[in-house]
């Protein structure tokens, strides 16, 4: 499952969707990243041997961060490309959805001693588990539209599920509170699919002087 989280680390580094949509971001809106999560960071992969993703350097200041990797290097600014929220001792990052532009994709970092987790919020279904998590944490919509700028994306209603003609594709969305995505994290999300990104050695050296 951690390859997955990768990929869909990779996809909000290039400023692509998760598969999961909400209506609204949890937590309180922060104006600027805040000095507990700013630094550099590294991450080293193990278990994924792809030369595109098996290294990922982020440098994160106070409007921006920083991403380096084997697929080269990319800025992203708050309020221009993520929104950020905090929620208890979480930080939920929101990318506006592709398809829907008032719908938003949710990542979360979670801080740690040596620096902090990368969560994505994402379809469990996707790993071959027929059982959809979110459904049991979160009201859902489903919304007919025609765009599709990804093949086969949205669900097509018919009988056993083939469709039939002039039936409208519909794309689901979640609403949510606090204390719902609170419950979930902690039942779906913590210490399971995660990137732990570290604090960079040099950077510690530098403060320590």
């Amino acid at each position: 499952m951690r390859k997955l989280v990768i990929i869909l680390l990779a996809a909000f580094v290039m400023a692509g969707c998760s598969d999961i949509r909400f209506d609204k971001m949890p937590g309180l809106y922060q104006d600027l990243i805040p000095v507990e999560i700013q630094g550099k960071y590294v991450y080293y992969s193990k278990d994924f041997r792809s030369k595109l993703l098996d290294t990922m350097l982020l440098n994160i200041s106070h409007n921006e961060i920083t991403i380096d990797g084997s697929y080269g290097e990319t800025k992203l600014s708050i309020h221009q490309n993520f929104k950020l929220n905090k929620i208890g001792d979480l930080y939920v990052v929101g990318t506006q959805d592709k398809v829907l532009k008032s719908l938003w994709n949710l990542f979360v970092i979670e801080p740690t001693s040596k620096g902090f987790n990368f969560y994505s919020v994402h379809e469990k279904s996707i790993k071959s588990n027929p059982e959809n998590k979110l459904d049991a944490y979160f009201p859902f919509f489903d919304v007919p539209f025609t765009y599709e700028p990804i093949p086969a994306e949205p669900m097509v209603i018919g009988d056993g599920g083939g469709g039939q003609p002039g039936t409208p594709n519909m794309l689901r969305y979640y609403s949510m509170s606090d204390e719902q995505f609170k419950l979930y994290f902690e039942n779906e999300l913590k210490n399971k699919d995660y990137i732990p990104f570290k604090k960079d050695s040099k950077e510690k050296s530098k403060k320590s002087k």
